[in-house]
């Protein structure tokens, strides 16, 4: 139950607590060795006291003539509130016989197994109920006697029970304190993230341009805060391709289909002869292919948002490939003119000419490019080729066509986005984007240079291997 309420718990009230449970334990185990020691130094103290006793009226009994039994007991009266309730009783070593007690009966019976002790270990101490008592040995040349003392240290234990009480009391103080501090400390510590949660609870998805205080940047709060602030612009970059996708992509669906359905309605309204019929089906077929190229685009750009461990991945041949490439696009269209050239910088070994990747993605790599290149290039003349350096394959496209404006070519990178002076030409501005994005999928780079009226060259660098997949 105790478990679940604190799993329930505020981050703040779960601090406080475990805060103040560490610190209570600190304190019970400081206390305890406080007590510890200051019982165990009584003791001892105590024991001392007991010890000097006996010595000093062994000495004064049997050392000093002149003091007989009833002087000693005179003596002892007098030192009565040295020690409470003393008692000292004195025993020949070898008769066993008690040769003097200092006439304070404690109840105790000293017997036969405590004179024994003594004898044995020249000192034995034990405690009787509140009386604590000390035997020992103690020798006069040749005569040898045991002498026992015994009291009570109601001082001492009263002194000890003092404080076991400020201890407690003080325990108790210093628990409740630690309590109120740490929750105190925990809200302070905390009213960042509180600030955090109460920001992140404002932002909508018509206001994903809010971003968090970073505060100093460098404490746990301003990481937080900056992971956070990354998020939302993925997000809102998320947001925005996908507002732009769907508005570019609804624009190219409907250009097509409003065309196929208006050929279809001219061709409803009056009878048509069967070439007429034929010319408005070969275009009717056009358009539909034109729509099979854009969807087939589509899905291509969606495969190409997947994480790189979830497509197939193999050793390729970019030299096969573009030279695959060429003859495929040839067959489809004999009037373009591809000249392809293929340098190998650093070795003959076929392993040296592979790159780690998914094969029909990087196929689309040169299909696109080639393709829009003898598209836009004059009479189809177009120059594809690779270079093998140690770490990274260098793939450059050209064409001497129309160009890319400066201005148009910081967008060409966008999904849909054609240039002004591309728009009488066929196509849907997905191409460029796509090979970006297969270009990343495989930790590469690519890069466009072009000129108005001059032509255009794309350089794709890819690496030989991929990084090692988390």
């Amino acid at each position: 139950m105790f478990l679940k309420m604190f799993l329930q718990m505020q981050i703040r009230t779960k601090l406080t607590l475990q805060f103040a449970l560490m610190a209570g334990g600190i304190l019970v185990a400081f206390s305890l060795v406080i007590f510890s020691l200051s019982a165990n130094y009584r003791k001892q103290e105590f024991k001392e006291r007991l010890r000097e006793k006996a010595i000093n009226t062994a000495k004064l009994l049997i050392e000093v003539k002149e003091v007989d039994n009833e002087l000693m007991r005179i003596i002892d009266s007098a030192n009565y509130s040295s020690l409470e309730n003393i008692e000292v009783v004195v025993f020949d070593y070898f008769k066993r016989s008690r040769i003097y007690s200092s006439g304070k009966n404690s109840g105790i019976v000293f017997s036969e197994e405590m004179l024994s002790k003594v004898r044995n270990n020249n000192e034995y101490s034990f405690k009787i109920g509140n009386r604590e008592a000390v035997g020992l040995l103690y020798t006069d040349g040749l005569r040898r006697f045991v002498v026992f003392a015994s009291a009570s240290d109601r001082y001492g234990v009263s002194k000890l029970n003092n404080l076991i009480l400020i201890l407690i009391v003080g325990l108790l103080v210093a628990i409740i304190l630690t309590f109120i501090t740490g929750l105190f400390f925990s809200r302070q510590a905390l009213k960042p993230i509180s600030g955090v949660v109460s920001r992140v609870s404002s932002i909508t998805a018509t206001s994903l341009g809010k971003r968090l205080d970073e505060g100093n940047g460098t404490d746990e709060i301003a990481k937080l805060a900056i992971t956070f602030n990354q998020m939302l612009y993925r997000i809102e970059k998320a947001f925005q391709i996908q507002k732009s996708f769907v508005s570019n992509a609804s624009h190219e669906l409907r250009t097509p289909l409003a065309s196929i359905t208006s050929q279809i309605e001219v061709s409803l309204i009056k009878e048509r002869s069967s070439k007429e019929y034929q010319e408005v089906l070969e275009s009717l077929l056009e358009d539909a292919r034109g729509l099979t190229s854009l969807a087939n685009n589509l899905l291509e750009i969606a495969r190409s948002e997947q994480d790189i461990s979830a497509l197939k991945i193999a050793p390729v041949r970019i030299d096969e490939l573009l030279l695959q490439t060429q003859a495929e696009i040839n067959q489809l269209h004999p009037h373009y003119q591809i000249e392809t050239e293929i340098t190998d910088n650093i070795t003959d070994d076929e392993q040296e000419l592979t790159v780690m990747g998914n094969e029909n993605l990087l196929k689309l790599i040169f299909v696109n490019l080639i393709d829009n290149a003898c598209k836009f290039s004059d009479g189809g003349v177009v120059k594809a080729s690779i270079g093998f350096f140690d770490d990274h394959v260098l793939i450059s496209i050209s064409d001497k066509g129309i160009g890319i404006d400066s201005d148009d070519l910081q967008l060409i990178f966008e999904p849909f986005f054609r240039a002004k002076n591309a728009v009488n030409h066929k196509g849907h501005g997905i191409g460029l984007s796509l090979i970006q994005k297969i270009v990343k999928l495989h930790n590469g780079h690519i890069r466009v240079e072009s000129e108005r009226e001059t032509g255009t060259t794309v350089f794709v660098t890819l690496p030989y291997t991929l990084q090692p997949i988390q």
